[in-house]
């Protein structure tokens, strides 16, 4: 997930039984029941977070609180997200399910952290006050499956062979050459360059990098040493990779891994907490 979490004793995290019926969209909600509080982290995700406020308090780097719920942008570079007493749904887009949900928004969102209802208006609210009022994790989800379903159907999809790109990188883990995706995809570099960036929000090389250092991040996280980071995920070597996470998320190897070392952002087992599936709320 794009928002990183560190999570203590208490909290309860459900996941849909049955995934939504179309790609790049994964849901998850997070209830903390023992009031432990909650630091969140945004860091390089290859995707768009939205996170709906159900109850309790949310603030965004110590500005004004959250009233309805976030939005991150692929490539946010380490907004910081505090929170108290909190319920929320993390719902987690990949670029093109980003592009038709948010209805191109997605180009202006990229790098940034802002309001959900600045994205969705007048729909944030009521889509908040639908879950709000569901008082079980399998009826929540259910709303959000409606909603989700509703704004990919009534609006624009990504081009196909812009679509088609970012499968290949993805599957490539962010080291298919573009010049060659361009080739594949029957476009020019330049008019995919053009096309990919105004539809995903950033360039096809910022994609392959972001791409590429999410699961680097992970393992650098759990502690694996950089070098062997490097060589598993296709870097030059250790200094190509420190200049990608420098560059992308403003931490080196050696201070990630301090800040962030025991930290499980994988949404299970979390330090006693419980993960349970359309469970109550």
């Amino acid at each position: 997930m794009a928002l990183r979490a560190e999570q203590g004793p208490g909290w309860q995290i459900a996941v849909p039984a049955h995934r939504p019926a179309y790609d790049g969209v994964e849901l998850v909600g997070y209830h903390d029941r023992a009031g432990q509080g909650l630091d969140m982290r945004v860091l390089p995700e290859p995707g768009v977070t939205i996170v709906v406020l159900l109850d309790g308090e949310m603030r965004v780097d110590q500005a004004r609180p959250v009233t309805v719920g976030i939005a991150s942008g692929i490539g946010v570079n380490s907004a910081q997200v505090s929170g108290r007493d909190l319920a929320c749904v993390d719902i987690h887009l990949s670029p093109p399910a980003a592009h038709s949900i948010l209805d191109g928004a997605i180009a202006d969102l990229a790098g940034t952290v802002v309001s959900f209802e600045d994205l969705w208006g007048a729909d944030a609210h009521r889509l908040r006050a639908a879950l709000a009022a569901a008082d079980q994790w399998d009826a929540r989800f259910e709303v959000l499956k409606a909603a989700l379903a509703e704004k990919l159907h009534a609006n624009r999809s990504v081009d196909r062979e812009v679509a088609f790109v970012w499968r290949e990188l993805v599957a490539g883990g962010g080291r298919r050459r573009i010049s060659d995706l361009a080739d594949e995809a029957g476009w020019s570099r330049k008019r995919l360059w053009a096309r990919f960036t105004a539809q995903i929000g950033v360039t096809p090389k910022r994609a392959s990098m972001i791409v590429r250092l999410s699961p680097a991040i992970d393992a650098i996280m759990a502690g694996t040493a950089p070098a062997d980071v490097a060589a598993r995920f296709g870097y030059a070597d250790q200094s190509h990779l420190t200049r990608d996470l420098k560059e992308l998320s403003g931490y080196t190897p050696a201070s990630l891994y301090r800040d962030w070392r025991g930290a499980d952002f994988t949404g299970a087992d979390v330090d006693g907490g419980t993960i349970v599936q359309d469970a109550d709320g």
